[in-house]
């Protein structure tokens, strides 16, 4: 994602020092389209160089481990709430009526 933002900035800025003998408003206007297109160029590029192999993803694999991952989240939450009821049971209440 950084890449392809630096891709657009940078495009953006050769653009407009490209375009600046023709004058600013052209050179603004210019920008857009040129950092849009520097954009595109690097993500057909990062793409590219990802290959084939990037489709082949086990999106049910990854599915499974993240919702293991979140039951032992809710596991472990949920053990920390009992000692936190256990502890509160048996604390010492201390008697407040007369403390303003």
């Amino acid at each position: 994602m950084f890449v392809l933002i630096a891709a657009a900035m940078g495009g953006g800025l050769a653009t407009a020092a490209l375009a600046h003998p023709l004058g600013p408003a052209w050179a603004a206007a210019a920008v857009p389209f040129g950092g849009s297109a520097a954009a595109l160029l690097a993500a057909g590029l990062l793409a590219q160089r990802r290959g084939p192999d990037a489709a082949a993803v086990d999106l049910d694999g990854q599915a499974d481990l993240m919702a293991a991952a979140l039951r032992e989240i809710a596991a472990h939450g949920r053990a920390v709430d009992e000692r936190r009821a256990g502890a509160a049971e048996t604390a010492p209440r201390e008697d407040r009526r007369g403390v303003a």
